[in-house]
């Protein structure tokens, strides 16, 4: 289950649902599958004692969430221009359709630095991501949208989205430079 593939090419069941553990960080709670509960704790606590400032921005998010971001993204899309009859695809080219999204199985956590937290590929820039996109393997994440993958992913670049898929999956992941789907095969 560390390893079932969400995308727009594989939705998840609406009704899964994960046993979750209750998170805090710099004050802020937050849920996730409770076997990547530790590994992420001892992750944002080493990125801190390296001098960064980590913040969990977005974590679980059950359906109805999702159902909320994305049609706000229709909303906002829409507002910027876009046709109506345009707006649905353009939206899910950075927020996932309901039912598509990584944060629902509650392995997916969006990290930002605390003293920057735009959702922009500006957000690799900082320490703090720069210290994740070194270390979130030896935890057990992998980066998940990276920048030369989007075509695998259909999802665009997002330096803050780490997936948790454990020690082996990630190491393997890191040391080949590929994605989730490539790991899988299902690319």
């Amino acid at each position: 289950e560390l390893l079932t593939l969400v995308n727009k090419w594989y939705p998840l069941d609406e009704s899964y649902a994960p046993e979750l553990s209750e998170e805090s960080w710099l004050g802020e709670d937050f849920r996730v599958d409770r076997r990547c509960a530790e590994a992420l704790h001892a992750m944002l606590t080493d990125c801190m004692d390296a001098g960064c400032l980590p913040w969990v921005c977005s974590a679980y998010r059950d359906i109805e969430y999702q159902r909320d971001l994305f049609d706000n993204k229709i909303l906002r899309v829409i507002d910027s221009g876009v046709r109506p009859s345009e707006a649905y695809d353009v939206a899910a080219r950075s927020v996932a359709v309901p039912g598509t999204s990584e944060h629902h199985l509650g392995l997916a956590v969006d990290i930002v630095d605390y003293y920057y937290p735009d959702l922009t590929e500006y957000q690799e820039y900082t320490d703090t991501q720069q210290w994740l996109m070194e270390h979130a393997w030896e935890y057990g994440f992998i980066l998940r949208y990276p920048e030369e993958k989007t075509d695998i992913t259909g999802i665009t670049y997002e330096p803050w989205h780490y997936r948790y898929v454990g020690i082996e999956a990630a190491t393997y992941i890191r040391e080949n430079n590929i994605t989730l789907e490539e790991y899988l095969g299902k690319a």
